[in-house]
């Protein structure tokens, strides 16, 4: 009995340390595909740790599918009509699973975005610019 516990804590202190994301989770039952396919909302969308979303005015949703699509629709009011703008494309995971990469149905090239954390109802990434500038955005799946 004391083996079997002994052998689980090791594999769980082994596995907790090799955390790929910087913000967490460190240990997960949920695969990385199973995690990221879902419903998002936009939480926060910053430069440089500086807001530039305002969750009252707009509203942005992702959805990624298990299949390797994804979708994207963007809600906003302007001059009091509501306006929706949406793509699609697919997804895929790429520098071994640290980052996501996103491909817009006709464009030629995608947009790459390191993951910084990736938990069941949050997703945070980062894309940086050649000027080294920080975009963060995070999702919350509803």
């Amino acid at each position: 009995m004391n083996y079997r516990f002994f052998l689980a804590f090791m594999v769980l202190l082994l596995t907790s340390s090799c955390n790929k994301y910087s913000e967490g989770p460190s240990f997960s039952l949920l695969t990385r595909n199973n995690r990221i396919s879902n419903d998002w909302t936009l939480q926060s969308y910053t430069k440089d740790g500086t807001a530039l979303f305002d969750v009252n005015s707009e509203e942005q949703n992702l959805s990624i599918e298990k299949d390797g699509t994804y979708s994207r629709t963007t809600i906003s009011t302007t001059l009091g009509q509501l306006q929706s703008v949406s793509s699609h494309g697919t997804w895929s995971f790429e520098n071994s699973q640290a980052d996501v990469s996103l491909m817009e149905s006709g464009d030629l090239l995608s947009d790459t975005y390191e993951i910084i954390m990736l938990k069941n109802k949050t997703l945070k990434i980062r894309q940086t610019d050649f000027n080294n500038t920080k975009y963060d955005w995070t999702y919350i799946a509803d």
